[in-house]
């Protein structure tokens, strides 16, 4: 899997091939655990 950096959620989803039901938690998770981190303008990037 490979994604832009900063990604949106959308790229994400594609990416993992997932819902955005899904995706979005799981980036929630991601932030949370500190391995993305979400911008300002709502594009994460990887730590």
């Amino acid at each position: 899997m490979t994604l832009p950096q900063p990604f949106t959620v959308s790229e994400a989803r594609r990416a993992l091939d997932t819902t955005r039901r899904a995706a979005v938690p799981l980036l929630e998770l991601l932030d949370a655990r500190g391995i993305t981190v979400q911008g300002a303008d709502s594009r994460r990037h990887l730590r």
